[in-house]
């Protein structure tokens, strides 16, 4: 039967012009999934931009391991992202918008301060306001912003061209699985890891800080985007610490009164130096010029031996903010408020401007003091110190009463060459300058006095403001610790080691004519003072000495403004030592190179 079997044979051998449109939607089908995989593909190296900036712009020791671990671990975290989520891509792009968006404000900040997104970070953003924020990206505001929109819309587009071409990264059910529990066992280590540490005793978890497992929860919490997340968590279990620990002061009063009262209006500044030694400063005897501009300012008087109790900041600047026993180990309770507190019962309007973080195991504790003034006001994104006296001739300008303010300066803190604007890059080469010798000592040292040559101008800046005014006016500086430096018989660098040069600290006092007026024998007994022995421990009585504050357990034999100061054993904590081990500075065993402090332990 040709027609029956003509019938068959088009229903069994499709028409040329079928095939075509059969072969057009395969090739259509194909393309859709080829510009949805690369699509998703350009989104995993757009998040991978920040781990990149990391690589590049970090101050680390660019160890091969380090660089590896440093890019290797956040590919293998998407990658293993993108697998787990394989079977709905839409959902994996959708989830990854937000990071995406975030992308170039991250990778500028990496960029720009050579550091990861920390828990600090984190801090400082939440405490920043929306004006402080604006000023940090400057001209690059809108451009960022522009960016932002770009790259959070084409992850919501990468999502939609999978869903749309039925995208399946990972189609094997079996496969699906098996990646899930393999990326299931990273995520439960570092939880792991965590849960452990937040039982250690902060001290241990501080001491430990280089162990496998720290620097593997480390790598982990740099890596961008999966970082984030954990960081989020550190700084919420960090702030819940923090707001535990003022709770336990807030009700303390010291019962603060004004012994003294001038006619006019007065303000006193305290500036916390922050990792400064006392041999490096031109006005202790240096040979260098690391004080140009003090060295000509009138109605200075340094205090030429004030040692610091602890070579590191967690311990420094309460100890020179608060009566804290200096035989207190680290992390004994201590409930009384600082001299902040003591200011604000005093009837004066308290004022904390800070260059440094809000968040962190180290800078917490200080955070619980600068809670207690009535302003507070986070200045890490503007960079530089010289932010701090611009914003205090704000304050001057715009109140009216009488001002206590804490200026907490990020001063010569490591990496010394960014604590500097190259304005101020006065001596050379140093390490930022690379080359070959990069590490030598010289190097290290050019760049920290060029920080000491900074921190002479933002205290310049800071008594000029109090200098335009008509007011009483004076400051008070004093570093929290000092710091090792390279030499030829010693590699190490920075603090916290417990070595000789950690403990001596840069002290000096600045008064106006006013306060000279009105405080003439204050003055004078300051001067009788300068030159004894002095500890971290004396420095909330000369505090309140100096602003005329009194209260009923107020020590005078503390202050160095009184004629009844008397010296006493100034304990020293050489840390991480065994149990509150102490030893008598002025008796001990200081060492040759980079040895540590020795003496009797208390």
């Amino acid at each position: 039967m040709p027609g029956a079997a003509g019938c068959l044979d088009r229903f069994c051998r499709p028409s040329s012009d079928a095939v075509t449109t059969m072969i057009g939607m395969d090739h259509a089908w194909l393309t859709r999934r080829r510009v949805a995989l690369a699509s998703i593909a350009v989104l995993a190296l757009l998040l991978m931009i920040p781990n990149v900036a990391l690589v590049v712009a970090s101050t680390h020791v660019k160890k091969p391991s380090w660089v590896a671990a440093s890019l290797v671990a956040p590919a293998a975290m998407l990658l293993a992202y993108f697998a787990v989520l394989g079977r709905r891509p839409r959902l994996a792009c959708l989830l990854m918008a937000p990071f995406a968006a975030l992308v170039p404000t991250v990778a500028l900040y990496i960029l720009r301060y050579r550091s990861p997104v920390t828990e600090a970070v984190v801090g400082t953003v939440m405490a920043t306001n929306p004006a402080e924020a604006a000023d940090f990206l400057g001209p690059w505001l809108w451009v960022l912003v522009a960016l932002s929109l770009a790259a959070g819309a084409f992850a919501i587009v990468a999502g939609r061209l999978g869903a749309r071409a039925g995208l399946q990264l990972v189609s094997s059910r079996r496969v699906h699985t098996t990646l899930i529990a393999l990326a299931a066992v990273p995520v439960i280590a570092f939880a792991s890891l965590q849960v452990a540490a937040s039982r250690e005793p902060p001290a241990a978890r501080l001491a430990g800080g280089d162990d496998v497992d720290s620097r593997s929860f480390r790598i982990a919490q740099d890596s961008y985007p999966f970082g984030i997340p954990l960081t989020l968590g550190v700084w919420w279990s960090d702030r819940v610490r923090a707001q535990a620990a003022i709770a336990r002061t807030q009700r303390f009063r010291f019962h603060a009164y004004r012994a003294v009262h001038p006619d006019r209006r007065q303000i006193y500044v305290l500036v916390i130096g922050e990792s400064s030694r006392s041999d490096h400063w031109q006005l202790f005897g240096y040979g260098r010029p690391t004080n140009p501009e003090l060295s000509h300012t009138g109605h200075v008087i340094p205090v030429t031996d004030m040692v610091s109790p602890w070579p590191m900041s967690i311990g420094g600047v309460p100890a020179l903010l608060t009566r804290r026993p200096p035989q207190l180990g680290l992390f004994q309770p201590f409930e009384e408020q600082s001299v902040v507190g003591l200011m604000r019962e005093a009837g004066f309007d308290t004022w904390w401007l800070s260059n440094q973080s809000p968040s962190g195991d180290w800078n917490s504790p200080i955070t619980v003091y600068a809670e207690e003034a009535q302003h507070l006001e986070w200045l890490t994104l503007q960079k530089y110190d010289s932010s701090l006296p611009e914003r205090l001739a704000e304050i001057v300008r715009e109140t009216h009463g009488d001002l206590f303010v804490v200026l907490h300066t990020i001063g010569s803190h490591g990496n010394y060459d960014s604590r500097y604007p190259d304005a101020f890059k006065h001596f050379v080469p140093t390490v930022q300058d690379g080359g070959p010798l990069a590490t030598d000592y010289q190097r290290v040292t050019n760049s920290y006095d060029n920080t000491v040559r900074y921190t002479d101008h933002v205290l310049s800046q800071t008594t000029d403001v109090l200098e335009r005014t008509d007011a009483v006016t004076a400051m008070w500086y004093q570093s929290d610790h000092g710091e090792t430096l390279p030499t030829a018989t010693c590699a190490m660098t920075e603090h916290g080691h417990g070595f000789r040069y950690e403990f001596p600290v840069p002290t000096l006092f600045w008064y106006s004519d006013a306060y000279a007026q009105a405080f003439p024998g204050k003055v004078a007994t300051l001067r009788a003072n300068a030159n004894k022995r002095a500890t971290s421990a004396d420095t909330f009585a000369t505090l309140a000495d100096m602003a005329g504050v009194g209260f009923p357990s107020h020590d005078r034999s503390r202050s160095l403004f009184s004629p009844t100061w008397r010296y006493r054993p100034r304990i020293i904590h050489p840390v991480w030592q065994e149990g509150n081990a102490w030893v008598d500075y002025d008796h001990a065993d200081l060492g040759n190179g980079c040895e540590l402090v020795r003496g009797r332990a208390g």
